[in-house]
């Protein structure tokens, strides 16, 4: 049984990095066509997206920091429908806005529930149950979105875009944001129950864990 499920969590990963590999391709190309096109906002945002990608790849190779697979998959998405809206006028497509936003405010609650549960487990500082956890991640992920409107409001201003459409585009985004918060924080606090969270977070928390030890033995040593 335990060989049953390392097996299936080998083929995951495997699936997994797979994915990884054709979305940074799908980046790739979107770069490809954003230079034949001439589009010079969207070929420097095809770079920062790579880059960004990458980021993950870059932390385990120069730092040992192995991120989970997930979130790197959850980046890469949000990323190309990000880059695929501006620059194959994908937004134009009914509720396309809206599904790049929940993924994007997705992502961030994602991001939120990880190093709030890694605080929890690793860090004496902190001590919060998953409920209080889920509560948490809701209000960080609608908190998020709330600043998110502001940069929009503001940039409209400076540069004269036409980010923001109006009251209830932005009050349509800040529901999406809650939604998404609540989807995230259901999810977790279900892979809590079950114990599948911690095996997610599980090499980033040793990692994590490590560094603690290890600082916290230098201060003995130098104190």
């Amino acid at each position: 049984m335990f060989f049953v499920k390392k097996m299936e969590k080998s083929s995951l990963r495997t699936g997994g990095v797979i994915l990884s590999y054709i979305l940074k391709m799908i980046m790739i190309i979107f770069l490809v066509i954003s230079i034949w096109k001439l589009q010079w906002v969207w070929i420097f945002g095809c770079i920062l997206a790579l880059f960004v990608s990458l980021i993950p790849a870059i932390l385990k190779r120069n730092y040992q920091i192995t991120l989970p697979l997930v979130l790197d998959i959850l980046i890469a998405i949000a990323l190309i429908l990000h880059i695929g809206g501006g620059l194959l006028g994908a937004y134009r497509i009914p509720d396309y806005d809206t599904l790049t936003h929940f993924v994007s405010s997705f992502l961030i609650a994602f991001i939120t529930f990880v190093i709030i549960y890694i605080l929890d487990e690793y860090w004496d500082g902190l001590e919060m149950d998953k409920y209080a956890m889920a509560f948490v991640v809701v209000i960080a992920t609608i908190a998020m979105g709330v600043i998110w409107e502001f940069n929009e409001w503001i940039t409209d201003i400076i540069f004269g875009t036409s980010e923001q459409w109006g009251y209830i585009d932005t009050l349509k985004d800040l529901f999406i944001d809650t939604v998404a918060g609540i989807v995230m924080a259901v999810i977790g606090v279900s892979m809590i129950k079950r114990g599948s969270f911690d095996e997610l977070t599980d090499d980033l928390g040793e990692q994590i864990d490590k560094r603690i030890i290890k600082s916290k033995k230098d201060e003995l040593k130098n104190g």
